[in-house]
């Protein structure tokens, strides 16, 4: 029994790894791409990197909650969407609302799974006890909101309202971890939720407002840190805490 449990270790070791080695291509084929200004890396290399975080987190989480797998799951397939829909966001409007409400629901997948994981009996979520930290997260929303405002249509300044407060609720939930998780996942997990808020606030000031220097290698490298950063945190909190299937 000992042997075999061993071995089934090992063989999930293996798999993690190929996972891993597969996100490690796709970061070097988009970063390629941008460097070789081939747009038709991203076809390739763009879907495969939630593919692969999906399948390390499938891989390492396997035996764990029911629940924690549904929203991570759905966290990233719906990032997987958005990335697919953006990557044919020049090609009409339609394609960016479609990826921006991919994302919309990936963060509301991020902010169930966050919560579930924080729900430890007898302990205070940390903004509960620090509630002047919402304070900072709704001026740098209403800044970004005030700047991109006139350059936005009636439908895109519902739609990016809807999204920020989805984005840094996300990261809001990511903070509420602190003291009550591990050090080292709430570390993970929330320095990737401030990456995704830099990302996207990086897409809509270079979309709406003023084109960025180099904005597409700032895009993507803030952005596939936050996903990785993310993804290995809950992996790090699960580790440590064993959450098995019940």
């Amino acid at each position: 029994m000992f042997i075999s449990k061993l071995a089934f270790l090992k063989i999930d070791f293996m798999k993690s790894k190929i996972f891993l080695i597969l996100f490690s291509i796709a970061v070097i084929g988009v970063f390629s791409g941008i460097a070789l200004h081939e747009k038709r890396f991203d076809y390739i290399f763009k879907p495969l990197l939630m593919i692969s975080l999906g399948g390390h987190f499938l891989v390492n989480a396997a035996r764990f909650e029911f629940k924690i797998k549904i929203f991570a799951v759905w966290a990233i397939l719906f990032s997987l969407f958005g990335d697919t829909f953006l990557m044919f966001a020049g090609n009409g409007p339609n394609f960016f609302i479609f990826g921006l409400g991919s994302f919309l629901v990936a963060q509301i997948g991020y902010i169930f799974l966050f919560r579930r994981l924080n729900q430890v009996e007898g302990l205070k979520p940390y903004i509960a006890t620090k509630p002047l930290w919402l304070l900072l997260y709704f001026a740098y929303g209403g800044v970004i909101y005030i700047l991109l405002f006139s350059n936005l249509d009636a439908v895109l300044k519902i739609a990016v309202f809807i999204y920020m407060a989805a984005l840094l609720g996300m990261s809001i939930m990511a903070m509420n971890r602190k003291g009550i998780q591990p050090q080292i996942s709430f570390n993970l997990v929330f320095t990737g939720s401030l990456l995704f808020v830099v990302s996207d606030t990086l897409i809509a000031l270079n979309k709406f407002l003023t084109p960025i220097p180099a904005d597409r290698f700032w895009v993507m490298s803030t952005y596939m840190a936050a996903q990785f950063l993310i993804v290995t945190g809950i992996l790090k909190q699960l580790e440590k805490q064993s959450v098995f299937e019940r």
